[in-house]
């Protein structure tokens, strides 16, 4: 699978977000979905995961989803914010829902595949930090496969960055990227806009000889794991997602994951 930048709030019982809030966040998460363009994968923070209800079972998916699609604009005209809607269907069961989108234990959860689209990684963080302040009851839990966020994996709590409890031999390496503020990467925009889209499979890959398949399946880089940056892990120009950050630290926020 092609690398991936992963997002949660944990229900920890101390986490909260309101409908509203979440709807903030899916219009900001709709404008970037439209605005950019992805090669590999969208964002896709969700609450809910939503499966076809019992009662739907003799349709096939493409007649359940455009029945599910009509209502769910029936109860938007209604103003039903997203949330409602989901526990609205799910009393007419039309579908079943479970909280917290993909992941275990979690009020939202999510990933996108940025593959080696470093532009893309930008983005998808980008849109996690202002989620942090459209949300400033939650923490976002971000880890990235790649190089982007330079720790892998940080909090996001109104606008600030916390890099969570490491292991004792890189506290150094994060105390110097808390002082100079470089959490993430210097991403040049311009590097990608002919990136090619990502491709989930290997053409002809039965027709090749054994030697040829292993030497594929050896090498990486297709999935997008490769670092693409110009020097030191950034470009020598770019944008600087650092900037936009309140404030760094470490350990500061809860951490729950």
């Amino acid at each position: 699978m092609a690398r991936k930048i992963y997002y949660k709030i944990v229900d920890d019982g101390v986490n909260q977000i309101t409908d509203k809030e979440w709807d903030d966040i899916l219009r900001l998460q709709h404008w970037y979905n439209s605005e950019f363009i992805w090669t590999a994968g969208k964002l896709s923070f969700k609450m809910y995961a939503v499966f076809q209800g019992t009662t739907q079972s003799h349709l096939d998916y493409d007649d359940w989803h455009k029945l599910i699609s009509e209502r769910m604009e029936e109860c938007r005209r209604i103003g039903f914010s997203e949330n409602e809607i989901i526990r609205q269907l799910e009393s007419e069961e039309l579908i079943i829902s479970k909280r917290g989108g993909y992941a275990e234990n979690c009020l939202a959860s999510g990933f996108t595949r940025v593959a080696g689209n470093e532009f893309n990684a930008y983005l998808t963080v980008e849109f996690l930090l202002k989620a942090s302040h459209l949300a400033p009851g939650c923490i976002i839990v971000v880890e990235d496969e790649g190089e982007f966020v330079k720790p892998k994996s940080i909090c996001l709590g109104k606008g600030s960055v916390m890099i969570p409890v490491i292991e004792p031999m890189k506290v150094a390496i994060c105390e110097n990227m808390v002082e100079h503020r470089h959490v993430f990467a210097i991403v040049d925009a311009a590097k990608y806009n002919q990136f090619p889209k990502f491709r989930s499979s290997i053409p002809e890959f039965g027709d090749m000889s054994k030697d040829e398949q292993r030497s594929v399946l050896t090498e990486w880089n297709w999935l997008g794991f490769e670092s693409n940056y110009d020097i030191n892990g950034d470009d020598i120009q770019g944008y600087d997602l650092n900037g936009k950050v309140v404030g760094f630290s470490i350990n500061k926020f809860r951490t729950s994951a």
